[in-house]
């Protein structure tokens, strides 16, 4: 009986709205939920600071469904004015609750200011808005739970309450009813309101008939003030910048040096802090910073020299050795978002090799210099083979990589490391993209009746036909390494494995090394082709 008197006198609910309504990461801001027995509804709307006072006139809701400012024209039947906003002066929507009077599915929309303002964009899976972000990240900041219940991330509404200087009006209605009257369970009738700054509510509940059933309702409304307008996170009162401190040498007792990477703190060649480390002074960094672009490539793409998320940022890289990479102090800090420097700090070492010579070269001396990098030399003879190939014959050597099997081709690199999974998806890369994508019903063999060979032994027997000469070792190292593929990554490991891996010098070598290898033969094999049927 205590539980079902609880109920009815919404204690929890009175705690909740008073303690974390508005205090939670995510709002509900529409639809209907159950609370502690009792049935739930919510909305949301804003308030000119100059109509505060007009909130506390009563615990209706100023804002709602029926009441959400479409726009239209408003008159005394003698003049009209057309208005953009049909609420009462001082009060705005963020919902709007688009009813289609059953044609139609009803569904609630949100405001286009608020869409706009936080460059949010919608996605049709998880049906939810995400912002973007100068890095290229994305973060939930509305959810649909269904067609008329939404929750927003109350970081994004506080923004934009800030930014228009007006207070959050979170409005909620909360019922409950049980059968039988309000005596059988030791209360009396009630109606209250309680009045507080941000906070105004009624609560009252007793008997209802035809039906009989006991009820009680807590209905009002949570006032939120807006932080000052300087706090919206909004251009132009976004967070000032902050720049990291990166390692750029070492003194004479082998002590780190460190500087910030601020381009408007450093020597710049023309005058500008001449007592400070110059521009061009080269930061070095593990290789697999670069692990988390990869990771995404529908974000990001890696190519020589260069590392860019589609077109928010880019930046020059020195990507010319094995085991490390070198960016210059300054272009930390002028082409890098601020939370990637963060990232890029982490991974931030002593350099022992230099600049390379490539970087060098280019950079310096303003001199075209081709890449030093096996793996940067087999996306540029991928490329071009395929297309000189078309070009000459009218077909594709090798079949196009589907949008979802693009990724392949992208992330073939030297390793980062010695981590054999990593050694194995890069082997299986490599022969998805320079075996199996072969275009076996080009590869026409005249005068042969044997028509089930495929794979390796069809391009073996399209050599023959045509005939090449000096491409026995090149067929040697795709069956080997098909053969890695099979035994390694493609099946569990086992004596075939070991086997193959000693031939590929595994058991001597660095995974390194080793995949080093293996791009420079798959470089000879595409420069074989290029050479032998093209030039």
């Amino acid at each position: 009986m205590d539980g079902v008197k609880e109920i009815i006198l919404q204690t929890k609910n009175v705690e909740y709205i008073k303690r974390n309504l508005g205090k939670e990461q995510w709002i509900q801001v529409s639809g209907h939920k159950d609370m502690n027995g009792a049935d739930a509804g919510f909305w949301c709307g804003l308030v000119s600071l100059n109509h505060i006072d007009d909130v506390y006139n009563d615990v209706g809701w100023d804002v709602s469904a029926n009441e959400q400012g479409n726009p239209g024209f408003e008159g005394n039947g003698y003049a009209y004015e057309y208005k953009a906003n049909l609420l009462k002066d001082g009060f705005e929507s963020i919902l709007y609750y688009r009813d289609f009077y059953g044609v139609e599915k009803d569904y609630i929309e949100l405001s286009q200011e608020f869409i706009l303002l936080n460059n949010l964009r919608y996605n049709k899976i998880s049906k939810s808005y995400w912002a973007m972000y100068e890095n290229g990240e994305s973060e939930e900041a509305v959810k649909y739970i269904d067609d008329t219940t939404i929750q927003i991330k109350m970081k994004f509404l506080r923004n934009y309450s800030a930014a228009k200087q007006m207070a959050i009006l979170l409005f909620f209605d909360i019922r409950t009813k049980f059968d039988g009257k309000i005596s059988d369970f030791g209360i009396d009738e009630f109606n209250y309101e309680f009045k507080d700054s941000g906070l105004f509510y009624g609560l009252w509940g007793g008997d209802m008939s035809f039906p009989t059933y006991v009820y009680s309702v807590l209905m009002g409304k949570k006032i939120l003030m807006p932080a000052p307008i300087e706090e919206c996170g909004y251009w132009p009162y976004e967070k000032e910048e902050s720049y990291e401190d990166f390692i750029i040498g070492v003194d004479e007792f082998g002590k780190e040096i460190f500087n910030t990477c601020n381009p408007d703190k450093l020597n710049n060649y023309f005058g500008a802090n001449p007592d400070a480390p110059m521009y061009l002074t080269p930061v070095f960094f593990k290789r697999d910073v670069l692990q988390k672009y990869v990771n995404k490539p529908e974000l990001y793409e890696i190519r020589d020299g260069y590392l860019s998320c589609q077109s928010l940022w880019g930046i020059e890289i020195d990507n010319h050795h094995k085991n490390c990479i070198a960016v210059y102090l300054g272009d930390l800090g002028r082409d890098l978002p601020e939370s990637e420097r963060v990232y890029w700090k982490s991974y931030n070492i002593v350099g022992e090799e230099g600049v390379s010579r490539v970087s060098f070269q280019r950079d310096f001396c303003n001199i075209f210099t081709a890449s030093n990098m096996e793996d940067h030399k087999f996306q540029d003879l991928y490329g071009s083979l395929i297309k000189q190939w078309n070009e000459k014959y009218g077909w594709d050597l090798y079949l196009p990589l589907s949008a979802e099997d693009q990724y392949n081709l992208t992330q073939i690199r030297i390793p980062f490391g010695e981590s054999q999974p990593e050694f194995d998806q890069l082997v299986l890369a490599l022969v998805k993209v320079l075996i199996d994508s072969l275009n076996e019903k080009q590869l026409i063999i005249h005068g042969d009746a044997q028509t089930d060979i495929k794979g390796i032994s069809k391009l073996e027997k399209w050599l023959q036909s045509n005939e090449a000469v000096g491409y026995e070792n090149h067929i040697k190292f795709l069956r080997d390494l098909q053969k890695l593929r099979s035994t390694g990554s493609g099946h569990r490991k086992g004596k075939e494995y070991s086997k193959i891996s000693n031939a590929f010098g595994l058991s001597e070598k660095s995974k390194i090394d080793v995949f080093e290898e293996v791009l420079r033969k798959s470089n000879d094999f595409l420069k074989y082709m290029k050479t032998t049927f093209l030039d």
